[in-house]
């Protein structure tokens, strides 16, 4: 019966170290940053993506990160202030959140946008790695 019970102990332990028990947390950042080329267009473009399958495609843009910084529950945590920090300088690809048509693309080269950034291991939903929301746009 110890045995057995040891065995449980063991597992439950061996679960809740690896992460399988709790969500993992996700690191939120808040992003001042300009619209450059992305890496496979010169303009902001549409695509239809497999992030994303609600028929509706997504914008592709480049991004150069101006500032960044820990925001909602990563502000509590260092490692996570750490990581918003690093960002600052960066070029990177940013598939945009909600719904963009084609022929109707108002984020344009050198726009100055403000996006919601949540960093996961894309392991549970939504399955996104990089997750990226604009929350304001000055044009």
């Amino acid at each position: 019966m110890k045995s057995i019970k040891l065995k449980y102990f063991m597992s439950t332990v061996i679960a809740l170290l690896s992460g399988q028990v709790f969500a993992e947390n996700k690191i939120e950042c808040l992003m001042q940053v300009v619209v450059i080329s992305s890496s496979k267009f010169a303009e902001p473009k549409t695509q239809y993506t497999q992030i994303k399958n609600d028929s509706s495609p997504m914008l592709l843009i480049g991004i150069e990160i101006q500032q960044a910084k820990a925001a909602f529950k990563s502000v509590k945590i260092k490692s996570h202030q750490n990581y918003c920090l690093s960002l600052v300088g960066q070029n990177k690809d940013a598939y945009l959140s909600g719904r963009y048509e084609p022929n109707h693309i108002q984020i344009q080269l050198n726009d100055v946008l403000e996006l919601k950034n949540i960093h996961s291991s894309g392991q549970h939903y939504p399955f996104w790695p990089e997750f990226y929301f604009p929350m304001k746009a000055d044009q």
